[in-house]
């Protein structure tokens, strides 16, 4: 007999290959066949490969057309078919069938008959129809022995009559020895899987109902027809609520979420209650099922046992189930999934809530950081602010006072020029009328003052002179104004609010800078351009207004000079248009408007910070309009904008209250 041992296509390892045909064209003995399937078993390969390998040799090795392997599941009572050749696909032909009442098969299970022989076609035994191959004629049942249970049967059909022999026998009963010993072995290394894959998410943080849902899914594997579920207490309510459920019926899962702990609370809510494993057998008659007896039963779930996975120092914190679709009792296969199941909640549990309470402190740390760290910055800029303050007040103070000092040097001679102009004009006037009385009475002119008229040009003098007088007088009015400008600038005895005219406080600033409108190379002067509306009295600190005043139209003639290759190249004029507008009837609005480079965005977003400026060192300071931004929004409750892009130019917006709620002030 030749036979074609190659293994499953889906093992491709050079090691797990089986003995080839084309490579030994000869006869195995059953001792080579079942060499050849230990060393299958041993390479590790997954088992449901194992299991269709398996069929195949055994098929060839007997020269029969049908074999197939039956699976014992979970709950002992019930029986899938995990692997056949001759048949129809596994994929339509996986039926799960009910064993708990057919003594034969009970007996091949329970190890007192080990073998059965069939006779067919169509074979019954007993009341349990386990439909042979259409074609057959006889058939054989061989137990799969477990360590403690039954684990399955392996079946064989031969399409002619045929008496077995011993040696047939005993070949059938060294495969399921193997077979047993690989799921044996298999079961001991899927838990040490699962420990190992498990355990790996817990350390890369994966999320805990994640985890559980795993945790199940990986042990439904370790036990067909099986249900694992993960309740998770919930401390405040004593409640058990859903963690994972990946193969109970939705309904039923959804119906458990929410269990309360305590006595006959089912099989988890005792368990949490107790603190201690559960097994409910048959939940039709088990007591602790009394009040969800019938919700279980109606979604068909007969079996159910229960352990409580807790923490280091007792506290429980769920439950680890396994469910069943008939009454059994656990094995020891069970308990030791239980074991391990709670072991790895346990510790997935307690690792994930530690790296939430670090994360918690983590946190809450860097809040406590942040808001310090705000707080000091806060400190800093206020620290900021009231240097700023002091640098600028001292430098407008000393500049106010050296205002104020020349505006009273120059007052007392221009006081003294402008009282005697008059005298002066009238004096003037008094002897051009004596000049013109004796040309009237003394016609005929002496040669020697003749010659004089003629030098002093006489008759110009007497015209020119009183437009001289007058071009004196509004040049010591001129003169008057100018300080009186100086001194209301200054204010230096005006620290309190004061109503005042708005347009007043903008042309004396610009008086003070009139000198510094004029370009060089022949170039345009700034132009001002105002708009003035019709404005009330504004309540104000006139002093500290002013300086706001002084600080942007400073910065606008600043940019304009700078850009002094625009005015070269194009044709336009540097231009700061001024403009006031009533808003509403409390607050109006003054505008600073110039023509010049703009600023971007990133220069736009730190104008105001304090000692920020774009000029070159010892150009300026940057404290302009970070002490103007504070006048009038602290000191006048009002808001200072700005306007700006590049190749567009600045506008700053000043919108102030026409009076200043007093408790503020």
């Amino acid at each position: 007999m030749n036979l074609n041992l190659e293994t499953s296509s889906k093992t491709t390892d050079s090691n797990n290959n089986w003995y080839k045909a084309d490579n030994l064209s000869m006869g195995f003995s059953y001792q080579a066949a079942v060499n050849a399937l230990g060393q299958k078993a041993l390479s590790g390969v997954e088992l449901s490969y194992l299991f269709q390998d398996t069929i195949v040799l055994v098929a060839q090795i007997l020269d029969i057309k049908y074999s197939r392997i039956w699976q014992l599941l979970s709950d002992s009572n019930s029986l899938r078919k995990v692997a056949s050749v001759g048949e129809t696909p596994l994929e339509t032909d996986s039926t799960e069938i009910n064993i708990t009442t057919n003594q034969q098969v009970q007996q091949l299970l329970e190890n007192t008959q080990p073998i059965i022989k069939l006779n067919t076609p169509f074979c019954e035994i007993d009341d349990l129809t386990i439909p042979s191959p259409p074609d057959s004629v006889t058939g054989l049942s061989v137990l799969i022995p477990g360590a403690g249970k039954a684990l399955g049967f392996l079946e064989v059909y031969a399409s002619e009559a045929r008496d077995f022999s011993s040696d047939d026998v005993h070949f059938l009963q060294s495969v399921t020895h193997i077979l047993a010993t690989a799921i044996e072995r298999k079961r001991s290394e899927a838990l040490m899987y699962t420990q190992s894959k498990i355990l790996e998410q817990v350390t890369f943080g994966v999320n805990l109902y994640e985890i559980f849902n795993n945790l199940c899914i990986l042990l439904e594997q370790e036990l067909p027809g099986a249900y694992c579920s993960i309740l998770v207490v919930d401390r405040e309510n004593r409640q058990l609520r859903g963690g994972a459920a990946p193969t109970l019926p939705e309904e039923f899962a959804k119906g458990v979420d929410g269990l309360m702990i305590g006595e006959c609370c089912g099989s988890c809510g005792t368990a949490a209650y107790r603190g201690d494993s559960v097994f409910a057998n048959d939940i039709a008659t088990d007591v602790l099922w009394a009040d969800f007896r019938d919700f279980a039963l109606s979604y068909n779930i007969r079996a159910c046992w229960s352990s409580p996975f807790t923490s280091q120092i007792g506290e429980v914190l769920g439950t680890f189930a396994i469910s069943h679709k008939f009454p059994c009792h656990p094995t020891p296969h069970h308990l030791e999934i239980l074991k391990t199941a709670t072991h790895i909640a346990s510790i997935a549990t307690e690792t994930v809530r530690a790296a939430e309470a670090l994360q918690k402190a983590n946190n809450e740390l860097e809040r406590k950081v942040t808001e310090r760290t705000a707080e000091l910055r806060k400190a800093l800029l206020d620290l900021q602010h009231t240097q700023a303050q002091l640098v600028h007040s001292e430098k407008m103070s000393s500049l106010g006072q050296m205002v104020a000092g020349v505006a009273h040097e120059i007052n007392n001679p221009i006081s003294f020029i402008a009282g005697n102009l008059g005298y002066a004009n009238r004096y003037i006037n008094d002897l051009l009328d004596l000049i013109a009385v004796y040309q009237e009475q003394y016609p005929q002119e002496n040669p020697n003052i003749a010659a004089k008229i003629n030098t002093i040009d006489l008759e110009y003098l007497c015209d020119d002179l009183p437009k001289l007088m007058t071009s004196m007088t509004v040049g010591s009015e001129r003169i008057t104004e100018i300080v009186l400008g100086l001194r209301n600038f200054s204010r230096l005895d005006e620290a309190k609010m004061k109503s005042v005219d708005i347009h007043e406080g903008i042309d004396n600033t610009l008086m003070i800078l009139n000198h510094q409108l004029t370009l060089p190379n022949k170039l345009p002067h700034i132009q001002i351009v105002k708009d003035y509306s019709n404005l009330p009295k504004v309540s104000c600190y006139v002093n500290q207004l002013n300086q706001v005043f002084m600080n942007i139209l400073n910065n606008a003639i600043y940019t304009l000079k700078e850009n002094i290759q625009s005015w070269q190249s194009e044709n336009q004029i540097p231009t700061i248009q001024i403009k006031t507008l009533l808003i509403d009837k409390e607050r109006v609005l003054i505008s600073i408007k110039d023509n010049g480079s703009g600023m971007n965005p990133e220069v736009q977003e730190h104008i105001f910070d304090p000692f920020f400026t774009t000029k070159p060192i010892g150009k300026g300071t940057g404290l302009g309009l970070s002490i103007s931004y504070q006048i009038v929004v602290e000191k006048h409750q009002g808001k200072l904008s700005c306007i700006s892009a590049l190749g567009k130019g600045t506008e700053f917006q000043i919108e102030i209250p026409i009076q200043i709620l007093s408790s503020q002030q």
